[in-house]
C-alpha cells in the first residue's frame, strides 16, 4: 500500500468519527433538552427546588400542598377566625375576632406573588433560576395583613373603658391653724399610638410561625399622669402644708399689687414633694394676661380759663413680664418655705418688685401742658366685695364724678363740692347707708367707698389734709387689705373730705373703679417737690363685742332666703401718727388721726 492510499484511508476514518461524535453530541443535546422540558414542565404548578416558606422545605410542591404543609407546622392555624385580638388592662378585658379586623395571613398573597414571578420570566431565565436554586434557596415569610383603621377603632373603643380623669393631691386651708390633705385619685388615659405601636411590634409585623395564639392577647399602655398619694405620703403633704399657713407672696407693680395668699401658694405645689409645673406655667401665663401691655402716649385737653378738662390719659410704659425672673422668684419662695420647717405662729410676708421690662412712651404727661400736672403724687386703692349691685354702681358713678378735677396752687379741695348733690335726681340708686345708728337704704349708699380711697391718697402724696371724720362703725368694706382707721365718711353739709394743695403745681385727681373685681384706686398727678411720707405709732385698742345680728326684711328675695350684706366689727379705738417731711427730710407737718369706733352687728337681708 503506498503512502497516499494510507492517507485516504485516514482521513475517512476522521470524517467518520467526527460525524459519530457530532450525532451523538446532537442526541446528546436534544437528551439534554428533553430533560429539560420535562424538568420545566414539571415545576410549571409546583415550586423549584430549595423553595421554603417560614423555613419549611415547600420544594417540588404545588400551591395548595405548600398551604397543608406550612399549616402543619404553625403554632396558630392558618384559619384565624377561631383567634380573637384581646386586649387587657388590670381586670378589664376587650376582645374580637381576628376576622372582624380584617387580619388574616398573607400566604396567599406571598404565593401568589412567586407564581407571578415565574408566569414572567423567559424560559431560560426559569433554567438558570432552577439551577440557582441548587445553589442559593429560595426563602419567603408568611406574615399578616390588616386594616390599620379597623384595629386603631378597636383599640380606641378599649380606652373609652379605661380612662380615668383622676384628681391631683391637693391641700386646702381648713380654718385659719390647719389645712387637709386630698389625697388624690390616680388617673388612667389609655394611649392609643403606644398601644398601636406595641400592638404592631408584637404581632402584626412578627412572622406567622413565630406566633402563638397566647400573643394575640396584649396589655395595653396606659400612663397615670397622676399617682395618689400613700398614706405615709399624705402625712407627709399635711406637714409640708402646715409651713405655707400665714404664708404671702406679693409683687408689686406700677402702684399695683398682686398677691398670692397661702391657698393660692398650696396650688403651686406638687404633693407630697416639689413644684406644679403646669400650675406654675399656667399662673405665670396668667399674670403676663393681666401685666403686659403697650406704652401709651399722654393726652391732657382742658379749658385754660375754667381748668374743665375733657380728656385726660397719662402716659404710660410698656410693660413685659419677665417670665424666667418671676418664676425663680415663686421657686426660691416656695423653697425657703419647705425649709424652714416655720412653725404656725412664724407667718411671713414677702414683697418684691414684679420683674419687668419696660419701653417709654413718646409723649409724656409732663409734654401735655404747662400747670405742673406730670407725674404720680399721691395714691390710694380699696375693696369692697360682696357688695350689692345698687352700691357697686353709686361706686362707679361717684369715681366718674370727681374724677379729672384739678385743684389749683393753695386752694382747698372738698370733696363734696366736687361730687355735686346725691340724690336719686341725680342719678344715684338705694343702698345701705349707716345714718342715726341705723343701717337704710338710701340713694349713694357706696359714696364713702371712694372718699375713703381718696383720703389714703392724700396721706401718701403729703398734702394738707384740713377735714377728714371717720365713721361712727366699722365698714367691713374699708379694711379688705387694710387695718381700721384708714375711711373717711361724707355726707352733705359739714362731714366732708377736704384737702388744700401746698405743692408747686396744680393737682389733677383721676379715680377709677373696677366693677367686675371691685377695685378702685384714686391717683393725685402734679409736681413732686421732693416730699415724703410716714405713718408711725398705729395702734388699736379698747375693743368691744360685736351687737346682735340684724335681720332687714327684703321683698326682692325669696321668703326665708337670707343674704349677708355687712359684717360683724367689734368696737375699738384706733390712732396712727402721719408724718411729712420735705426734700431735706425736714418734718414740714406731724398729724395725728383718731378713730372711736362703736361696736357693729352682722347684717342681713331677709326674704319676706
Amino acid at each position: 500500500m503506498d503512502k497516499n492510499s494510507s492517507a485516504s484511508k485516514r482521513s475517512l476514518s476522521s470524517k467518520n468519527q467526527n460525524i459519530l461524535l457530532l450525532t451523538l453530541g446532537l442526541l446528546l443535546f436534544g437528551v439534554g433538552i428533553w430533560l429539560v422540558i420535562i424538568y420545566l414542565n414539571y415545576y410549571q404548578d409546583r415550586f423549584y427546588p430549595r423553595t421554603y416558606l417560614d423555613d419549611i422545605n415547600i420544594s417540588g410542591l404545588t400551591r395548595n400542598e405548600a398551604r397543608i404543609r406550612v399549616g402543619e407546622h404553625l403554632q396558630v392555624p392558618l384559619d384565624l377566625d377561631s383567634i380573637a385580638l384581646r386586649l387587657v388592662y388590670a381586670e378589664k378585658t376587650l376582645e374580637i375576632p381576628l376576622s372582624t379586623l380584617d387580619i388574616s395571613d398573607d400566604l396567599d398573597l406571598v404565593i401568589g406573588q412567586a407564581f407571578e414571578k415565574r408566569q414572567t420570566e423567559h424560559w431560560s431565565t426559569k433554567l438558570r433560576q432552577v439551577v440557582k436554586q441548587h445553589f442559593e434557596p429560595q426563602r419567603y415569610y408568611i406574615g399578616l395583613t390588616y386594616e390599620t383603621d379597623a384595629i386603631r377603632e378597636f383599640i380606641e373603643s378599649f380606652k373609652t373603658e379605661i380612662d380615668l380623669s383622676g384628681e391631683k393631691p391637693s391641700a386646702v386651708i381648713n380654718g385659719q391653724q390647719s389645712v387637709l390633705v386630698n389625697p388624690g385619685q390616680t388617673s388612667q388615659e389609655l394611649l392609643v399610638e403606644e398601644t398601636w405601636q406595641k400592638l404592631h411590634q408584637q404581632i402584626l409585623s412578627r412572622r406567622l410561625r413565630e406566633l402563638h395564639k397566647d400573643d394575640f392577647t396584649l396589655e395595653v399602655v396606659v400612663d397615670q399622669a397622676i399617682v395618689a398619694l400613700t398614706q405615709e405620703e399624705e402625712k407627709e403633704a399635711s406637714t409640708r402644708a402646715q409651713k405655707f399657713l400665714g404664708k404671702q407672696l406679693s409683687f408689686s407693680y406700677d402702684y399695683q399689687k398682686i398677691n398670692l395668699d397661702a391657698r393660692q401658694l398650696l396650688n403651686l405645689l406638687h404633693w407630697p414633694q416639689g413644684v406644679d409645673q403646669d400650675a406654675l406655667q399656667k399662673l405665670l401665663e396668667e399674670l403676663q394676661i393681666k401685666v403686659n401691655r403697650p406704652s401709651r402716649d399722654a393726652v391732657f385737653q382742658y379749658d385754660p380759663q375754667s381748668l374743665a378738662v375733657t380728656e385726660f390719659s397719662p402716659d404710660q410704659d410698656g410693660l413685659e413680664l419677665d417670665e424666667i425672673a418671676t418664676k425663680q422668684i415663686i421657686l426660691d419662695f416656695i423653697a425657703i418655705a419647705d425649709n424652714e420647717g416655720e412653725t404656725l405662729s412664724n407667718n411671713k410676708q414677702e414683697t418684691f418688685d414684679l420683674p419687668l421690662r419696660a419701653s417709654r412712651a413718646k409723649l409724656t404727661l409732663a409734654d401735655s401742658n404747662d400747670l405742673g400736672i406730670q407725674e404720680i403724687i399721691g395714691f390710694g386703692e380699696s375693696w369692697y366685695d360682696h357688695s350689692i349691685p345698687n352700691r357697686i354702681y353709686n361706686v362707679d358713678l361717684t369715681a366718674s364724678r370727681i374724677t379729672n378735677y384739678i385743684v389749683k396752687p393753695g386752694a382747698e379741695y372738698s370733696f363734696n363740692k366736687a361730687l355735686g348733690e346725691v340724690s336719686s335726681k341725680t342719678g344715684f340708686r338705694d343702698a345701705y347707708i349707716i345714718e342715726a345708728g341705723q343701717t337704710k337704704l338710701a340713694p349713694g349708699g357706696g359714696v364713702c367707698q371712694v372718699s375713703s380711697t381718696l383720703f389714703r391718697s392724700l396721706l401718701d402724696s403729703g398734702v394738707k389734709i384740713s377735714k377728714r371724720l371717720p365713721h361712727a362703725y366699722r365698714v367691713s368694706y374699708y379694711e379688705i387689705g387694710n387695718e381700721p382707721g384708714f375711711d373717711a365718711t361724707v355726707y352733705a353739709g359739714e362731714v366732708d373730705l377736704r384737702f388744700i394743695n401746698d405743692t408747686p403745681g396744680h393737682i389733677l385727681i383721676s379715680c377709677e373703679s373696677d366693677a367686675k373685681n371691685l377695685y378702685m384706686f384714686c391717683k393725685l398727678y402734679g409736681t413732686n417737690d421732693g416730699r415724703t411720707t410716714e405713718i408711725v405709732n398705729y395702734k388699736k385698742w379698747g375693743a368691744s363685742p360685736p351687737l346682735p345680728t340684724v335681720y332687714i326684711d327684703d321683698p326682692s328675695l325669696a321668703p326665708g332666703q337670707l343674704k349677708q350684706i355687712d359684717w360683724s366689727a367689734s368696737g375699738i379705738r384706733t390712732e396712727f401718727t402721719h408724718i411729712v417731711r420735705d426734700r431735706n427730710g425736714e418734718v414740714m407737718r406731724e398729724d395725728r388721726y383718731q378713730s372711736n369706733y362703736r361696736p357693729w352687728a352682722a347684717k342681713y337681708l331677709r326674704g319676706i
